[in-house]
């Protein structure tokens, strides 16, 4: 059986910061966004951003560190996901991935008078954001992704386990202390396996504002929790079907 084939490349280009689970006052490129992928799955057709329909799971375990803000992310992400198990004649219009909420990021944010870096003697954890600096050079920090909440936007929810065995909150909301997210995303066409017809999946990531900063203009000091700090914003997904 032929197999079906995914590249995936890193690339980096706007996008608009459109959901509260990812809502900053200002936003700044990510010139480092480490994720680490645990567990993919294909959603057959009839899937909506909120709901992923008999799903079939093509990737399971940890992918180890990609950094989708370097131009070599694609040789890492490439691998990650069996395709054979694909069944033919069935057709999928949505993803759904579990990533870590814990990344690695680097990058700065302005508000057009102050700019704040990231700074690599600040922790984060699940409910808060994190202290940056107002001068020097932008270093690997830890934070995490998405803010606490409900109503967010329904292509993303928190679980509470990274292989699929755990308890996926509702569409749109974000746990304190769940350590896992997914995030659902439209392919631009459908994926069904025809003999003679094998697509090809192109996933393009892009971090041109995937740092974020929530509060007050003045300053990089965190406010407690979730109200002021840097986190790491939505980055950028696109899954082209090409046939």
């Amino acid at each position: 059986m032929k197999k079906f084939k995914i590249i995936i490349f890193s690339t980096i280009f706007i996008f608009v910061l459109i959901n509260k689970a990812f809502a900053v006052n200002f936003s700044g490129a990510a010139t480092a966004y480490e994720i680490t992928m645990t567990y993919l799955e294909l959603c057959e057709s009839g899937s909506t951003a909120s709901t992923c329909l008999n799903p079939i799971v093509i990737g399971s375990g940890t992918s180890g560190a990609i950094d989708i803000a370097s131009t070599t992310a694609g040789a890492a992400a490439a691998s990650y996901g069996d395709f054979k198990k694909v069944p033919f004649g069935k057709s999928y219009t949505y993803y759904q991935v579990t990533m870590t909420r814990e990344i690695t990021i680097a990058g700065s944010v302005s508000d057009g008078a102050k700019t704040c870096y990231t700074d690599g003697d600040n922790e984060s954890n699940y409910s808060e954001n994190i202290e940056g600096k107002a001068a020097g050079s932008a270093s690997n920090v830890t934070v995490f992704m998405a803010s606490v909440g409900t109503g967010l936007n329904s292509e993303i929810n928190t679980v509470t386990a990274a292989d699929g065995s755990g308890t996926s909150r509702a569409a749109g909301t974000v746990t304190a202390g769940d350590g896992w997210l997914e995030k659902r995303g439209a392919f631009t066409k459908p994926i069904k396996l025809e003999a003679g017809r094998i697509p090809t999946l192109i996933l393009a990531f892009g971090t041109t504002s995937a740092l974020g900063y929530m509060g007050a203009t003045n300053g990089c000091a965190t406010g407690g929790g979730e109200s002021q700090g840097l986190y790491g914003a939505k980055p950028d997904v696109t899954a082209t079907v090409r046939y």
